[in-house]
Parts: structure tokens; C-alpha cells; sequence
């Protein structure tokens, strides 16, 4: 695993032996098309269910300010330190939580530019639409989330959303918080 593009292009990833399922280079591409035809990556970035934090990476390497990586697994929070080297040497803030995902969300009072959720396929959609609307809630107005799930497992959030990819078993959404849907 690579990052694709950026000032960080072609640096490897290290990604954990189990227990992750890395969003392909084709979907990853597509992701970071459409985000940059809005726009562009900038601003504060969170990663949830990091694993490798190839997602995440990928911003801070194409112009996110920071990023906050959080995943459960003590394996993956291994990787992600060992993947954050080079961006911290270059300056670059990272933090990393080895913590899960709802804990992160209930206890955080930050704001977050864009949030990366690419939760374990066998997520409930109950539990998986909770993660959605409290990562919602730390969004800045404006701000996209980036939800990947199984096709037949996907759960809207009703936020707007301004693209939907599909690739394999693997649907891709990506939503916007806007000041008029939110009554900001």
C-alpha cells in the first residue's frame, strides 16, 4: 500500500496483518478526485477505523493541516506510528488513538474538515448509522464524510450526498454538512 499522490507520493504504508481491509487504489483515487474537484484536502482530518491509515495519510500528504488517526487495534496502532514517521518528521501533526471508535466520538469536542469512516464490514447498521450521526455532529460546516460499506449494508445518514461510488463488494459515499441542512 502507497501513498498515490502528494508530497508524500509513493511512500509505503505499512498495513496489519489482519483484522483490515485496505480501500483499494482505484477507490482511493476516485475518493480524492471527487474531493479535490470540491475543493480540495485541506483542514483538520479525522480517520476512523484507521487500520493502516492509508485514507488519512493520503490527505495529510495531498494538504490537510492535521491528522487524528483512531483504531482499537493495538496491531494497527503499531503500523499507524510506524506509518506517521515521516509525516511528523516533515512537520506534519499527527496524533493517534488506540481506542475504539464510539469512545473517541462520545468523548471528542473538537471539529473535524473531513472524517474518513471505513468501519468492519460486520458492523450493524444500527451501530453503524450511531458512528455516522456522531461523526457528523464533530463536522465543520461544510465538511465531508467519506462512508464506505457493503452495498447491501449501507445506511443513510440524511446528509447530503454529493457522490456515490461502488467498487466490488464496496459502496462509497460521500456526504456534505451543509450550513442549511443543519440550520447553521
Amino acid at each position: 500500500m502507497r501513498v498515490i499522490a502528494g508530497e508524500y507520493k509513493n511512500l509505503e504504508l505499512e498495513v496489519p496483518k489482519s483484522g483490515t481491509r485496505p480501500t483499494t487504489s482505484k477507490l482511493k483515487e476516485a475518493v480524492f478526485s471527487s474531493l479535490e474537484a470540491r475543493g480540495g484536502v485541506e483542514g483538520r482530518v479525522l480517520d476512523l477505523f484507521a487500520g493502516s491509515g492509508a485514507l488519512g495519510f493520503e490527505a495529510l500528504s495531498r494538504g490537510a493541516s492535521s491528522l487524528t488517526l483512531v483504531d482499537s487495534s493495538r496491531q494497527a496502532a503499531k503500523c499507524l506510528k510506524k506509518n506517521a514517521l515521516p509525516f511528523k518528521k516533515g512537520g506534519k501533526a499527527v496524533e493517534i488513538y488506540c481506542m475504539k471508535a464510539e469512545k473517541f466520538l462520545e468523548e471528542c469536542r473538537r471539529e473535524f474538515d473531513l472524517v474518513f469512516l471505513d468501519p468492519p464490514y460486520g458492523m450493524g447498521s444500527a451501530e453503524f448509522g450511531e458512528v455516522l450521526s456522531r461523526s457528523i455532529n464533530l463536522l465543520s460546516s461544510g465538511g465531508y464524510i467519506v462512508a464506505e460499506r457493503e452495498k447491501e449494508d449501507f445506511l443513510s445518514s440524511g446528509a447530503k450526498i454529493v457522490k456515490m461510488m461502488k467498487s466490488g463488494s464496496t459502496t462509497c459515499e460521500i456526504l456534505l454538512k451543509g450550513a442549511d441542512d443543519y440550520g447553521q
